[in-house]
């Protein structure tokens, strides 16, 4: 029993290696990133990978399914501790950074699998998450933290989640400098505030 708890976690490690490796790689290299240089740079063989994920495609698509993995539990956590008496307004606002900073780094990953068929391209821009998904999970976190931020009075009443997704949409890329995108959060946030802070 011990023996079968090690492999898997070895086999739990060995896939958060490849998705960080996945991700870093498409993100400097695109599409063209190759499937050697992702099992080498996450120290496993490539018929490890290869049993993971038996496409670019499907590696790809799990990077981009991780990421909103990650922010579905960054807004989970935030409600979280709104709902143990932390400040909306403030939670909003380290959330909007956290997806701000992620959105960056996954925007060339997102490109490289709707490229490659792994996700199809939204072209009406409305807001529909499937219920049970990470996206719905994230989507209705942000909502409820933007409803406390107005309620409290930290955030302008007039805001909406939709305008909140078109600021991050907005959000500059690499390879535009880090101080770059700091300031364009720091503008955003300063616009979310009323004028009571």
């Amino acid at each position: 029993m011990v023996h079968l708890v090690k492999v898997r976690s070895d086999a739990a490690r060995n896939l958060v290696r490849i998705l960080e490796e996945a991700r870093e790689l498409v993100r400097h290299h695109g599409p063209a990133a190759s499937m050697d240089d992702i099992a080498r740079n996450a120290g496993v063989a490539v018929g490890t990978l290869y049993r993971h994920f038996p496409t670019k495609a499907a590696l790809i698509a799990a990077v981009v399914h991780d990421s909103v993995e990650q922010l579905a539990a960054a807004a989970d956590a935030a409600s979280a501790r709104v709902a143990a008496g932390a400040s909306p307004g403030a939670e909003l606002h380290d959330l909007f950074r956290v997806v701000a900073d992620r959105h960056a780094a996954d925007a060339a990953v997102k490109e490289a699998a709707t490229s490659l068929g792994a996700l199809a391209p939204s072209l009406d821009g409305t807001v529909a998450f499937d219920p049970g998904t990470p996206e719905r999970r994230a989507w209705e976190a942000i909502v409820r933290l933007l409803d406390s931020a107005i309620t409290e009075g930290s955030i302008r009443p007039d805001l909406t989640a939709a305008d909140l997704l078109a600021l991050v949409n907005g959000v500059p890329r690499d390879p535009v400098p880090a101080a770059v995108r700091e300031r364009y959060v720091e503008i955003v946030l300063a616009g979310l505030r009323t004028d009571r802070e």
